[in-house]
């Protein structure tokens, strides 16, 4: 599945693969963000109620937020593949680092138990149990954050009868408690049991009950009590043996009754490692004072002013240098700000940015306007809305569908069309009253309709390097052959011949007969690319991820990297003359130039949503959508 698109997902990687599917590494290509796309297997859906229990459950453990605990940011349901899209780590889960490592120390495997704690027992509060806490559900990200994933999801798959059931995987089982043993409903404490399991796995490398065979194992967690660390380990502190113990006594009343009791016992464990007690004490020091009937003698005078003395020269010494570092500093600054502010200011400055009342919140993929009055926009779940009167007031045309709509182009006042999601191209004849779809005989995502001026072709790119013609205004298209699989994002073109495409992985295609036939060119990034804009035959910019632009002086033939002073992922540009553009990102700036795209100044929409389409009207007024459905003008 390496490659395609789920919803607005596309697969990039397997993270890890486990009794309940695969998990992904993901882009997310409407929030230009990484995550984990966990997708179920198939056996996991057999169950007719499991959908609806785990969609439940899902929201459920959105609403935990914690740094300890790996958010969930929805699921998607797509020709029937199910999965739950998470927030991508990047680091090692603790299963990985045990098995490098071997083992690791007391002092690491607190301060990581310490943090699980922190995570499960703020869950406990908000009425979770987690019901699977393994290693392998355990991630330390590269700054060794711990974070607990899949938070509610073993208990949608897991029944709270049945646990032991044939088919339960013998991961699982190294970490049960009793109690979910003798499948009744795990508690609060059945976590803990699981923890203290994992506790022990850390700092031996192996968890206390793994011989034998599974229903050896479960007797075992029913009967026996483990092996002490401290006689296996040297240099294991004897309160480590008592932490154990406790976490995993069979007796509900006697195990901790709470993660603050066990964090409690670590933290008091921590301070004794990281502060031990000397052993012996040691004799101060005593220093004496050379005397002279009680008074400092000329000896200890005469070294008392000559370490002030040269005290005071090195402090002088010092403040000059900071002095005239400063100065340097400040005097360049202000050079700078003076000739940015000369240059820049009143350019800038000329655009006010202010939010028009919408009405939707769900996100906005495109805007495109018609005249000075007339402008339309779509977005995700089918919805469409129209201005009449420049942008003031907004009215819905269509919200019924469950396709995303990502971009929309008309070809005259009545005339347009909107391309989205499952091969999906829409066209309208009388103003966006009514919309009828055009085959298309893919069930690919299209993301962009370029409409050549003055022509009757046109062109529509999408995922898996699809690239559709029509040469008779949009009434019919045919597949164009394409040199790329990977997704294509954007297309413009400098003159009725020589037409420019961008994508996934720094692609870029070049065609100069019109688009009949299309070549890769050089990568310039390995960056995603956004969209295109030729601001006229010559001058061209592309912007894509991590701030990512480039610029052509020669309609394409070659590109350089523009510095953006961005790390955003930036979605669209447009350029209202061969002088002033502007670029949109994801933290809701608005790059602004004002020399043909050689350098760029930001500004801000005032808004932290992700800026994702801009249009120009005949007025020469701007409008730009974003993804929470709001609409700004300038």
């Amino acid at each position: 599945m390496i490659g395609s698109i789920i919803e607005n997902y596309k697969l990039v990687s397997v993270l890890g693969e486990g009794g309940m599917g695969i998990v992904y590494k993901a882009f997310d290509l409407k929030l230009e963000r990484y995550v984990a796309l966990k997708i179920l297997s198939p056996h996991a859906l057999l169950n007719p109620q499991f959908i609806a229990r785990f969609k439940r459950e899902a929201k459920n453990q959105a609403k935990l937020t914690h740094p300890n605990i790996v958010p969930v940011y929805g699921f998607t349901e797509d020709n029937h593949t199910f999965g739950i899209v998470m927030e991508y780590v990047e680091g090692e889960t603790l299963e990985h680092l045990i098995k490098r490592k071997g083992h690791l120390s007391s002092n690491e495997s607190l301060l990581i138990l310490k943090q699980i704690l922190l995570g499960i027992g703020y869950a406990h509060t908000k009425g979770f149990v987690h019901r699977d806490i393994k290693p392998s559900n355990v991630i330390i990200n590269n700054e060794g954050s711990v974070k607990i994933m899949d938070f509610g999801i073993s208990k949608s798959i897991h029944e709270s009868k049945g646990i032991t059931k044939t088919g339960t995987k013998l991961g699982t089982v190294l970490y049960m408690s009793p109690e979910q043993i003798k499948a009744l409903e795990p508690t609060n404490q059945s976590d803990i049991y699981s923890i203290g399991i994992t506790f022990y796995e850390m700092l031996s490398g192996k968890t206390p009950f793994e011989d034998g065979t599974e229903f050896e194992i479960m007797e075992a967690h029913l009967k026996k009590n483990p092996d002490k660390i401290s006689s296996v380990l040297d240099n294991i502190p004897t309160q480590i043996d008592n932490i154990i113990s406790k976490a995993l006594n069979k007796s509900l009343v006697k195990r901790y009754q709470t993660c603050d009791d066990l964090l409690n016992d670590v933290d008091e464990l921590l301070v004794g490692i990281n502060n031990p007690s000397p052993n012996r004490k040691t004799k101060r020091k005593e220093t004496t004072t050379e005397t002279t009937n009680g008074r400092p003698s000329l000896g200890a005078k005469i070294r008392f002013y000559s370490m002030a003395f040269l005290f005071i020269c090195l402090f002088g010494l010092l403040f000059y240098f900071v002095y005239i570092t400063v100065s340097q500093f400040w005097k360049s600054s202000n050079e700078n700000r003076g000739m940015n502010l000369a240059t820049n200011s009143n350019e800038i400055s000329n655009y006010k940015w202010k939010v028009i009342a919408s009405p939707t919140s769900k996100s906005l993929n495109s805007i495109c306007f018609i005249n000075d009055s007339v402008g339309y926009s779509c977005g995700d779940q089918g919805i469409v809305i129209k201005t009449n009167d420049r942008g003031n007031s907004w009215i819905i045309l269509n919200d019924s569908s469950s396709i995303n709509l990502y971009d929309i182009k008309f070809l005259s006042t009545e005339t347009g069309f909107i391309v989205g999601e499952k091969g999906t191209i829409l066209k309208t004849n009388n103003s966006g009253q009514t919309w009828q779809k055009i085959n298309a005989d893919t069930s690919n995502t299209f993301f962009k309709i370029y409409l050549l001026r003055n022509t009757s072709v046109g062109f529509i790119v999408g995922s898996n390097g699809t690239i559709l013609k029509s040469i008779d205004e949009g009434n019919s298209w045919f597949n164009e052959s394409s040199p790329t699989n990977e997704i294509l994002f954007g297309i413009s073109f400098s003159d009725s011949n020589n037409g420019v495409i961008v994508g996934w992985d720094g692609t870029i295609l070049k065609s100069t007969n019109q688009g009949q036939t299309w070549n890769k060119e050089n990568k310039f990034t390995d960056k995603y690319l956004r969209d295109i804009y030729f601001a006229d035959d010559k001058t061209g910019i592309i912007v894509g991820g991590s701030g990512e632009i480039l610029r052509t002086e020669n309609g394409g033939n070659d590109w350089e990297k523009i510095n953006s002073n961005s790390y955003s992922g930036l979605y669209s540009v447009i350029f209202i003359n061969n002088k002033r553009g502007f670029v949109l990102g994801s933290k809701g700036e608005i790059l602004v130039s004002s020399n043909g795209g050689k350098n760029w100044k930001s500004s801000s929409s005032g808004s932290y949503a992700s800026l994702i389409s801009i249009s120009e009207s005949t007025a020469g007024k701007i409008y730009i959508v974003s993804n929470n459905g709001s609409i700004i003008t300038n």
